[in-house]
């Protein structure tokens, strides 16, 4: 059983408060940017923009301060990570580079702190990744911790989406799934391929998905299965669960992925 090496920071957060909370000038900036909120309470009759900004100068420094500590400390749980279990780093890579449609989802899409390696022979990688929808006060982003794995079989595009996070998505048809998982699950291929897609998300499968509390995004595509967890990893608890789980997902259909073969149908498209 893979058993991860635990970096040296467990907690983002924790982390970034213990750093920051010894230095001299980032008290500094709170005491003036307490004086400067107060005195723009105070003089709010004011209709001076130049005032109200110049006011909150100190508010921002604070906030960039502890944001770029933030920053520092996160790329260090990562590459510490890394380097204890003999993976691979780099800080960011190309989100178009990535096949999945997941990746072509709304704009300003970023892939970071990318980890690649093995776990139990299995080739695998994990990376951080956002894209946006909207914009101004409509906007909104999505953060994801993703696992892939790559297998030995082929395997048309697939993608199975839990409605349990916060992204709808679908690959082309939608198809049925029993009605005991209608309201946990959507599945979805590319046309003429939903006999494979329903092949492998059989009914005894989507049950043990459910059964294993799982509510990650699946996306099969180029023989790889790719898991989207619906949140930004902070620390090496969540970090230690969500890792269980991707194996459980890897281990629960390993020998069916590494063995799949299908039949391209015709000109019809079976990939992204």
């Amino acid at each position: 059983m893979f058993q991860l090496v635990k970096p040296e920071v467990e907690s983002i957060p924790r982390e970034t408060w213990n750093t920051v909370k010894v230095k001299w000038y980032f008290w500094l900036l709170i005491v003036v940017s307490v004086i400067s909120v107060t005195s723009l309470f105070f003089l709010r009759v004011v209709k001076n923009d130049l005032i109200n900004y110049a006011g909150m100068i100190p508010v921002f420094g604070a906030v960039a301060y502890v944001a770029s500590v933030n920053k520092k400390v996160r790329t260090a749980f990562w590459k510490n990570l890394a380097e204890l279990n003999g993976w691979n780093y780099k800080s960011a890579d190309d989100p178009k580079r990535e096949i999945g449609i997941m990746f072509r989802q709304g704009h300003d899409q970023k892939i970071y702190h990318v980890i690649e390696g093995e776990i139990e022979g299995r080739q695998f990688k994990v990376f951080n990744y956002h894209f946006t929808i909207g914009s101004g006060k409509h906007r909104q982003t999505f953060f994801y911790t993703v696992f892939v794995f790559k297998f030995n079989g082929t395997f048309p595009h697939i993608y199975l989406n839990n409605k349990a996070n916060h992204y709808d998505i679908w690959v082309n048809e939608k198809l049925p799934v029993p009605s005991e998982f209608g309201k946990i699950f959507s599945l979805s291929a590319k046309r003429g391929y939903e006999i494979e897609a329903l092949e492998i998300f059989t009914p005894e499968v989507l049950s043990k998905i459910l059964d294993g509390k799982h509510t990650s995004d699946i996306e099969f595509v180029d023989q790889r299965m790719i898991i989207f967890t619906d949140k930004k990893i902070d620390n090496i608890r969540d970090l230690e669960t969500r890792i269980k789980q991707a194996l459980e997902l890897e281990d629960l259909l390993d020998d069916k992925l590494d063995k799949f073969k299908f039949h391209e149908i015709g000109d019809r498209p079976y990939n992204f």
